[in-house]
């Protein structure tokens, strides 16, 4: 009766969740229950929280201030300057998370925007793996930002120039507008909202410290406890359960805008904080069991790991690329991988365009495996 009852509980704390999301939060729990894991999945939240989740919320909370006080959106910059549009695409795209470049793939499908233009899109975003690079290693970034923009442009201008603006457009007769549909909010979240953006600044504040080698933990210890890296773990506990009790899945938090600032920021946070913990928790826990460190296991198949990620970043969503940034990051990967992984993926923008525009989807996502291969095996050749 009490296992029936427990049932019953779960399944209506779980009503309207995309079922795959109680799913993971049982498996981070359990990961904190056992006694094997417990140390590094703490660690790695507190990690995740310090190096990655309040700076990816501080670039969010700046994009969405500068649209604010613009009163323009980026939708609004496409529609306007058609003639730069392959140009702005590529901009677009190049900007951390999936956002920019969804909002591309939407203006084609509405006609505002060029098959060009969505290659250049595709191509330069690296999605939410972006905020993790940009947290952790922001030169690295940099040359990643730079290189994915360059090559989406010309891309997207040789795409147009071969097949004209409107290749592959289907008849107008989807609705993107759908993307844009909220569901009904879960009412356990409100009260956590406030709650995560108090719990930001403080973390940046200690964030800062970290990065600049500050043992903050240590200056800070009460009992010999370290209470800032407790704290850490536990924000990004409260994250993980947050982006589990939303009914917004992934790609609904990339494609609807039209929320409140502040759940924007926070929803936005949650996911890619899970996704990075993912990362880092796989990682350890691969290096701390297996015996075999990972940039060891990689080091006689080197040639392979440019195409080998650009087949990984052809995979739908930002997961799977956010791991290959932790490993580029712990050292597993050499930069041209990441470099070719950054070019062929799409992140989430991928899940609204198979939607919207499901043959220029596959094709813009082929095609921009060309100049992945290129300039991951060419940074290979001439500079690794």
């Amino acid at each position: 009766m009490n296992t029936a009852v427990i049932r019953r509980g779960f399944s209506h704390f779980t009503a309207g969740i995309p079922p795959g999301k109680p799913v993971a939060l049982l498996c981070v729990l359990a990961l904190i229950a056992a006694p094997a894991t417990r140390n590094i999945t703490i660690q790695a939240l507190s990690d995740a929280y310090f190096q990655v989740s309040v700076f990816v919320a501080a670039t969010l909370a700046g994009l969405l201030l500068f649209e604010k006080i613009r009163r323009q959106t980026l939708a609004d910059i496409v529609h306007k300057h058609q003639q730069w549009r392959v140009l702005i695409a590529s901009a677009l795209g190049a900007v951390p998370g999936c956002g920019g470049a969804i909002i591309v793939t939407t203006q084609y499908a509405r006609g505002a925007m060029s098959f060009g233009g969505v290659i250049a899109a595709l191509t330069s975003t690296m999605g939410d793996a972006a905020f993790l690079l940009l947290a952790k290693s922001p030169k690295d970034a940099a040359i990643v930002f730079a290189t994915c923009f360059t090559v989406g442009t010309i891309t997207g201008h040789i795409v147009d120039k071969i097949h004209g603006p409107n290749f592959l457009r289907a008849p107008q007769n989807n609705n993107p507008d759908i993307l844009s549909e909220i569901p009904r909010e879960n009412p356990l979240l409100a009260p956590f909202y406030k709650l995560s953006i108090l719990l930001f600044l403080p973390g940046a504040i200690a964030a800062l410290f970290i990065a600049a080698q500050v043992d903050v933990g240590a200056a800070l210890a009460i009992n010999g406890m370290d209470w800032v890296s407790a704290a850490g773990a536990a924000a990004a506990l409260l994250a993980v359960v947050m982006w589990t009790l939303n009914p917004l899945s992934d790609i609904r938090l990339a494609a609807t805008p039209h929320r409140p600032m502040q759940r924007r920021v926070v929803d936005t946070t949650n996911f890619i904080t899970f996704w990075v913990l993912c990362g880092f928790v796989a990682f350890e826990i691969f290096n701390e069991y297996s015996g075999i460190q990972l940039a060891d296991l990689f080091t006689g198949w080197t040639w392979m790991l440019p195409a080998l990620a650009v087949l990984v970043g052809f995979i739908p969503g930002c997961g799977p690329q956010i791991i290959v940034t932790s490993l580029y990051l712990g050292g597993a990967i050499p930069f041209s991988a990441q470099l070719a992984n950054a070019i062929s993926n799409d992140g989430d923008a991928l899940f609204p365009a198979i939607a919207i525009a499901p043959k220029a989807a596959v094709v813009a996502t082929l095609y921009s495996a060309v100049p992945a291969l290129i300039v991951g095996y060419g940074w290979m050749i001439l500079l690794e």
